[in-house]
């Protein structure tokens, strides 16, 4: 018997994995950078904040411009959510903005070579 998902339910395996990433991040920017805890948070919601545009722009919305491309915009709107929320991260909105976008265009690729 074949359950019927929800249609909410890929965005929220997304968001979850999403959360996983970014608790990783932010464990790393804790653990070996010395940060304070509000780059964990930042890492959190920005992983979440990533997976779930990333979800609404290609199978919600399904814009043109190929995942890769979507990726890489969620992955700059996730990292100027990571920049506004972390503290003492004024020098670094240009860095969080590069690497969000190569991040985020990355994980679109290999979640696309995959499917």
């Amino acid at each position: 018997m074949a359950s019927a998902q929800s249609p909410y339910s890929g965005l929220f395996r997304r968001a979850i994995t999403g959360l996983i990433l970014g608790v990783i991040a932010g464990a790393i920017q804790v653990w070996f950078f010395e940060r304070d805890l509000m780059h964990l948070w930042a890492a959190m919601a920005a992983g979440v904040m990533y997976m779930t545009i990333w979800v609404i722009f290609t199978d919600w919305l399904q814009l043109a411009g190929g995942k890769i491309f979507l990726g890489g915009v969620s992955g700059l709107i996730a990292a100027i959510v990571w920049w506004s929320i972390a503290i003492n991260a004024e020098e670094a909105f240009v860095q969080a903005s590069v690497a969000g976008l190569c991040f985020g265009a990355a994980y679109a690729w290999s979640d696309q070579r995959i499917t």
